[in-house]
């Protein structure tokens, strides 16, 4: 048994009753299984702690491949030979700003350009209407405009104004994008992310939330932005090309 950090909701799951499902991702540092509809996570050390998953110390996972068996219950996650449990709680909340986002000073332009203009001024402006031509929207396990939306939602419930008119769209849309990006969008809906972008709203530091995926860290930085300047994110991003 192996022992890691998670969150309550996590760890309430996994003492529930037994629930069966299998593998949708697999990786040495990252697997996700969908547990009859629930995605969850095991991670080795070096991957970012995203809200459904148990972050262990391992280096590497043991091999999995997608559609292998994962069992949940008795407090314990099991996919493979490997079984993990969740030792340490932690929470993924934000917390109510205080203080402004500053202006960033970064190139946000690989994560905008993927991007229709029209749906992130919609987004800028609090529209529902941007949420159709981001959901799913990019390549990957959490496609860009899904981080974009991710970013605005927290970022918006975090300045402590009403995101429901996007929470509710998004969660209209969810079945246009993978498990694993619908799963972190719920927590997003919630007010729960990673922790380089907590880091980056609370304190303004963003270098850590910018090497978070290709284009990840630069989608949640650009949705935070659109929610709290939009006039600054979209006319004068240093670096921007457009």
């Amino acid at each position: 048994m192996v022992g890691g950090a998670g969150s309550g909701t996590l760890r309430a799951l996994l003492a529930g009753p037994t629930v069966t499902g299998s593998v949708v991702h697999a990786g040495r540092q990252a697997v996700y299984a969908d547990l009859d509809g629930l995605v969850v996570g095991v991670l080795a050390r070096g991957a970012v702690h995203v809200p459904c998953a148990v972050l262990t110390t391992l280096p590497g996972l043991p091999e999995a491949t997608v559609g292998d068996p994962v069992l949940a219950g008795d407090g314990e996650l099991r996919v493979g030979p490997l079984s993990v449990t969740v030792t340490r709680l932690v929470s993924f909340a934000v917390p109510r700003l205080t203080t402004p986002l500053a202006p960033v000073e970064a190139d946000l332009s690989p994560a905008r350009d993927q991007l229709a203009t029209d749906a992130l001024d919609l987004l800028a402006a609090g529209d529902p209407a941007a949420v159709p031509a981001l959901v799913g929207r990019g390549d990957g396990l959490t496609p860009v405009g899904d981080d974009v939306l991710a970013g605005w939602l927290v970022a918006t419930r975090a300045a402590g104004r009403d995101s429901s008119p996007i929470a509710e769209a998004v969660e209209a849309h969810l079945p246009r994008t993978t498990s694993l990006s619908a799963a972190l969008l719920r927590h997003a809906i919630a007010g729960e992310a990673i922790a380089p972008f907590r880091v980056a709203l609370t304190t303004g530091a963003v270098a850590g939330l910018l090497a978070v995926g290709h284009t990840s860290g630069a989608g949640m930085l650009l949705g935070a932005h659109l929610s709290l300047s939009p006039s600054i994110t979209h006319e004068a991003l240093e670096g921007s090309t457009r």
